[in-house]
């Protein structure tokens, strides 16, 4: 079995490898698919490191060795780290190899195989963005193409007038709705800041992240060609926490947080967006028909504050 360390000299001799590393908690079936996408790569500059943070063992050792690929590796966390904690992890790896690329890409995800060409293209164009963000196709648990009220809503908040996201404007369209997806972002390393992922949020670490870069003055660049497949399934902790509150609740923090920190900077659109936070309302006005409809009189309650709150 490969580990991170059997790839040192192999490196040396490729210039401008591409990083990509996988957390991994559970499903070896999709995380076998999602490594089948990257070998499948046009780009074949690439290295992978699959990040286990599993319970146990659940035999991604001998998934690796039956891909046969020296290219991908594993390391296994000590303990549990949660997801914030493995994507951190992720990162201290990329830097360990001195990535100038790379993505931390969801275990039961899909690249498209230009994923890596298309997103090294766009890096090399605008070289002082922090991220490149790809359009997606997204998929459900069988593969096949599927579409969701959220999905629907990030799609008619992709701004195709706008190729890159930087100040008051990126911020202020960022906060109107996070219309790309986390696991189909590239990032650039040395212009990020390490941790990258705060451990506060269970789900909405990323918005406070790309909100964070573009307060800093980074810029994301953001991609048409759709480049990566996003999967929907019940098992996913998305979706698992999407049934809650939890998200509504974290992005109305995170959404405050941000527009505080915009109104210091004088960018009053961008505040007023995270104050406004439409499409965050508007989730919650949908958690509280879903939770009448159940009877859930107390979390419709809450569901309904959130949705009029400052």
């Amino acid at each position: 079995m490969p580990t991170p360390a059997a790839h040192d000299e192999a490196e040396r001799s490729v210039p401008d490898v591409y990083w990509v590393l996988v957390p991994f908690y559970s499903n070896l079936e999709y995380l076998r698919q999602t490594l089948q996408s990257v070998v499948a790569q046009t780009d074949p500059m690439w290295r992978a490191v699959v990040v286990d943070d599993s319970p146990e063992d659940p035999g991604v050792g001998a998934l690796l060795d039956a891909l046969g690929d020296s290219r991908i590796a594993t390391v296994r966390n000590a303990s549990n780290l949660g997801v914030a904690g493995s994507f951190n992890r992720c990162f201290e790896l990329a830097v360990e190899h001195g990535a100038a690329l790379a993505m931390i890409l969801h275990a039961d995800d899909v690249l498209e195989p230009g994923y890596v060409a298309v997103v090294r293209a766009a890096h090399a164009a605008v070289p002082d963005a922090t991220c490149v963000a790809t359009k997606v196709t997204v998929i459900g648990a069988d593969g096949q193409r599927r579409r969701s009220v959220p999905d629907t809503v990030k799609q008619w908040l992709w701004p195709d007038d706008v190729g890159q996201l930087v100040g008051e404007r990126g911020l202020q369209l960022l906060l109107r709705g996070q219309f790309f997806y986390c696991p189909a972002v590239s990032y650039r390393m040395a212009l990020l800041t390490l941790p990258a992922w705060n451990q506060r949020w269970t789900q909405v670490m990323d918005l406070e992240l790309y909100g964070r870069i573009l307060l800093s003055g980074g810029s994301i660049v953001v991609e048409r060609a759709p480049v990566f497949r996003y999967r929907r399934h019940a098992e996913s902790m998305t979706q698992l926490n999407s049934a809650t509150m939890m998200r509504t609740v974290e992005e109305t923090e995170v959404c405050r947080v941000l527009a505080r920190e915009a109104k210091r900077l004088g960018w009053r659109r961008a505040a007023r967006e995270g104050r406004l936070r439409v499409t965050v309302r508007l989730q919650a006005l949908m958690r509280v028909v879903q939770f009448v409809m159940r009877g859930r009189v107390r979390a419709a309650g809450r569901a309904f504050w959130l949705s009029i709150s400052r």
